[in-house]
C-alpha cells in the first residue's frame, strides 16, 4: 500500500505557524475570534458551540490562575462528504477571548489519523493567559484538518467527479490575524 508523503503538508503548517508567530511578536497584528461563535466562560456549565464542519460539547473548569475546558468535538455530518469516515492531521483549538473577541490564550490538540466514532474527539485543555485577565471572558473553538475515507470510494460516489481514488476534504475555521 502506498503511503502518501506528508512532508509538504507539515511544511506548510509549520510555515503558517511561524508567520503567525512572527506577526504576533512584531506587535503589528492581534489574533481575533470575532468571526467564530463564542460563549461566555462559565465554570461547571455544559455548553455547545457550532462551527461550519464541527460542533463542540464542552464544560469550562475553574483552575487556579488558569482556565480549563474539557469536552468532545464531532463532525457535522450534513456538511462533510458521506465518504468521509476518518480524520487525518486534525487539530482542535480552544480560544479564551475578551468581550471584543481578542484572543487572550489558546491551546491546541492534535489527533492522529483515526476513524470517526460515536465517541467523537475528546479534548481537555488548560489555558494559561499572561497576565490573568479580569472582566467577562469567552470561549471559542477552531479546527483544521482533513476528513478522509478509510478506504478509497468507488468511482461515481458523492463528490467524486466520477473519479476513483483517495478523497480528501480539508476543513478549517481558526482565529484570524487583524491589524
Amino acid at each position: 500500500m502506498h503511503t502518501p508523503n506528508r512532508r509538504p503538508q507539515r511544511t506548510l503548517c509549520l510555515l503558517l505557524m511561524l508567520c503567525t508567530l512572527a506577526a504576533l511578536s512584531a506587535g503589528c497584528a492581534k489574533l481575533t475570534a470575532t468571526h467564530l461563535q463564542r460563549k461566555t466562560w462559565e465554570a461547571g456549565v455544559q455548553e455547545k458551540l457550532y462551527g461550519k464542519f464541527m460542533h463542540f460539547d464542552y464544560e469550562a473548569v475553574p483552575l487556579t490562575n488558569e482556565f480549563g475546558v474539557k469536552g468532545t468535538a464531532w463532525p457535522i455530518k450534513e456538511n462533510i462528504p458521506v465518504w468521509a469516515d476518518s480524520v487525518q492531521d486534525m487539530n482542535i483549538i480552544v480560544y479564551l477571548c475578551d468581550e471584543h473577541g481578542n484572543v487572550l490564550a489558546q491551546a491546541n490538540k492534535s489527533y492522529s489519523s483515526q476513524k470517526l466514532t460515536a465517541k467523537g474527539l475528546a479534548f481537555d485543555f488548560t489555558l494559561k493567559p499572561k497576565p490573568v485577565p479580569s472582566g467577562q471572558l469567552f470561549i471559542s473553538f477552531g479546527y483544521h484538518g482533513m476528513f478522509v475515507a478509510s478506504k478509497p470510494p468507488a468511482a461515481g460516489g458523492q463528490g467524486s467527479g466520477n473519479l476513483a481514488g483517495q478523497y480528501v476534504f480539508f476543513a478549517s475555521e481558526t482565529a484570524a490575524l487583524k491589524n
